[in-house]
């Protein structure tokens, strides 16, 4: 899933998207100087988030100490409605995927 490209429709349907990614303040701010976000995107140097929603990944063969590309609904209460967790670093859900799940929460 493109978030970049695709958060116009997300945002139509009044979805908030945030990105929290597990990297030094500095390793991001070079990264986003040369990726802008259209949407907030917050750090978590300590992988603390990560290891509360239990996607950290210390090490395996793909990934050292990053977490699995993971994909969650929050809703208005804080609860956790739909969440995609990928089983390796290239795992992504596909946007036609997430885009039904989201229009599905909203009609509920």
């Amino acid at each position: 899933m493109q978030l970049r490209e695709n958060a116009p429709k997300y945002e139509g349907l009044g979805v908030e998207i945030v990105v929290i990614a597990g990297q030094k303040k500095e390793a991001a701010a070079k990264w986003l100087s040369e990726n802008p976000m259209p949407f907030p995107f917050l750090i978590d140097e300590d992988r603390a988030v990560m290891k509360a929603f239990n996607v950290y990944n210390r090490i395996n063969i793909d990934a050292f100490r990053l977490a699995h590309p993971s994909l969650f609904f929050i809703d208005g209460q804080g609860q956790v409605v739909y969440s995609y967790v990928s089983s390796n670093q290239f795992d992504r859900p596909k946007d036609r995927d997430v885009y039904n799940k989201v229009q599905q929460y909203l009609i509920e």
